[in-house]
């Protein structure tokens, strides 16, 4: 579904990244994709996901698909872009593009794995390579560290170091500039199911900034989110109600923002067998 973007520059940043152990039955959206704030668990081996968003028109008491929202008005309300994700057999995304009104092409990321392992990711616009990470993991083969490069240039812009794990825990994300010095950090808590409650984010020279909560339904999908300021005001709230597909993957949201609009985002899966 479409989410205000609220901490993070998702065109340049990996916030997270620790390899998690992933069971047959769940696939997390969430690495380098609009899901990349929210870490969402799909059922399933999912292959791939098409997500758009329409706005919603009211009828009696529900709402109905209106037209496609359109890149231009997606800027303008501060939400994300319709993409599509697709995933390999491991539950591991190979890539991730978004797309206008029009499904063409705004910008893509791309992953390679070397032994099955996350090991390179190349952000591209205009056909053209922009950013690249390469990717280290520890003697577990859990990635730790993200060195990455104007890829043009071939120059060191930041580092990323990753602590912690996805399930009762908090994934730490501490960003550092090209010369070794502390930037601004991340921290992801997740509950006992491995989702994703509340993401905090701390200015470079250590004060707390903004911070979002999720509230989640019997399903295991998000139903409430709110973004507050360094100083606890909301800046953000939406609740979300879900059509579901027989894998129990919301396949129809509809999400009622507080600022004063409600818009509809209707997802496509395909699985593996």
């Amino acid at each position: 579904m479409k989410r205000l973007i609220i901490f993070l520059a998702l065109v340049l940043f990996a916030a997270s990244g620790c390899q998690e152990k992933k069971p047959a039955d769940f696939t997390r959206l969430g690495i380098y994709t609009p899901y990349q704030g929210y870490m969402e668990k799909l059922n399933g081996k999912v292959e791939s996901v098409t997500e758009n968003g329409y706005w919603a028109i009211p009828e009696a008491d529900t709402y109905v698909k209106g037209a496609r929202i359109t890149k231009k008005e997606l800027d303008s309300i501060g939400y994300t872009y319709d993409y599509k994700a697709v995933f390999d057999i491991d539950g591991d995304l190979v890539s991730s593009i978004t797309l206008d009104e029009n499904d063409k092409v705004i910008d893509t990321w791309r992953l390679s794995k070397v032994n099955n392992l996350l090991a390179r990711s190349e952000y591209i616009s205009d056909d053209t390579v922009r950013y690249k990470q390469v990717i280290t993991c520890d003697e577990e083969g859990k990635p730790f560290l993200y060195e990455g490069y104007n890829a043009i240039a071939d120059t060191l812009t930041q580092k990323i170091e990753v602590t912690g794990s996805y399930v009762n825990d908090t994934l730490k994300v501490q960003y550092f500039s090209h010369k070794g010095e502390v930037g601004s950090k991340y921290l992801f808590i997740f509950n006992d199911l491995g989702l994703l409650t509340r993401l905090e984010y701390y200015r470079k020279d250590g004060t707390p900034g903004s911070t979002t909560s999720y509230v989640y339904n019997d399903k295991g999908f998000q139903s409430d989110y709110t973004a507050t300021d360094n100083e606890k005001k909301v800046t953000g709230k939406t609740s979300t109600g879900y059509e579901y597909d027989e894998k129990g993957n919301w396949t129809k949201g509809t999400i009622k923002d507080e600022k004063g609009f409600t818009i509809i985002c209707e997802r496509v899966y395909t699985y593996f067998e």
